[in-house]
């Protein structure tokens, strides 16, 4: 059991259900702004619960503190639905660190508040310039899985159909502020990417190496258990040893015959080539 104070007072925080951490996150996901402290915002939402009138023992308030208290939150002040932290700590939760998202944490739900935290402090890197990952809707969501869906070729990996379809987007004219532009860099990034190089004139995607926690954190936050979220890592390192071995390769005098090896012929505007 943990424990954190709450105007100057000792909580008893016991251990809440996978869904009390599920209904106290989404409380919070709802009031995130681009800019921000998340922790901070976790307290706020945990005072809202303590001003509707709701008890230290009500599931989703004991779900709020172990989230807060997770997030580095020591102690907090109280004063009607707005909370003023006075004692934090960084914490792996709180920086959306892959070290956050162990075994117990996901399948007792208490890395939802680290995935929280993963998911929207991102940045992605497209040729050089650094966007902020912005979530978007699940209707936009939804029409853009359907679109990489369309375009995805026979054994294709999913993060180069993405990076295709953001190909063609720009190709368009269509600029980083263009909504559907900023939910493919949405989708990249809960794949794990978080460098992208496109080539408009040589028609050529490369990447650099993916983020586990990226991926992870995404995961967790659909509602996969602890095995699937082990999946999603595995084959997020995975994709990084090929990078790896390309590489090596390249370093080793191989540039030539290695990029030939690792293209990927395509029809559409955007052709493909992996590269670190």
């Amino acid at each position: 059991m943990s424990s954190l104070r709450v105007n100057g007072q000792y909580v008893l925080i016991k251990d809440p259900e996978k869904k009390d951490f599920v209904a106290f996150v989404n409380l919070c996901i709802a009031r995130i702004q681009p800019e921000g402290s998340i922790p901070h915002l976790a307290a706020d939402v945990l005072a809202g619960l303590l001003a509707e009138g709701k008890p230290h023992t009500d599931p989703v308030v004991q779900a709020g503190f172990e989230i807060c208290s997770s997030l580095g939150i020591k102690n907090l002040w109280v004063d009607g639905t707005k909370a003023n932290v006075t004692e934090e700590v960084a914490t792996d939760a709180a920086a959306g660190l892959e070290t956050a998202f162990g075994f117990a944490a996901i399948e007792s739900g208490l890395a939802m508040g680290a995935a929280m935290c993963n998911a929207f402090r991102r940045t992605i890197q497209v040729n050089e310039q650094s966007y902020k990952v912005i979530r978007q809707g699940r209707e936009s969501m939804e029409a853009l899985a359907r679109k990489v869906s369309a375009a995805k070729q026979l054994n294709e990996p999913i993060f180069m159909t993405g990076g295709r379809v953001l190909g063609m987007l720009l190709k368009e004219g269509k600029s980083f502020d263009d909504p559907e532009v900023r939910t493919v860099l949405c989708m990249l990034s809960d794949f794990g990417v978080k460098f992208a190089k496109i080539d408009l004139e040589s028609n050529t995607l490369g990447f650099g190496m993916f983020s586990p926690a990226n991926g992870m954190a995404s995961a967790i936050l659909q509602g996969l258990d602890a095995e699937k979220v082990k999946k999603v890592r595995e084959s997020i390192e995975k994709v990084n040893e090929q990078f790896r071995q390309f590489s090596d390769r390249m370093a080793a005098g191989e540039g030539a015959k290695a990029q030939q090896q690792s293209r990927i012929s395509v029809p559409s505007v955007m052709g493909t080539r992996r590269r670190r």
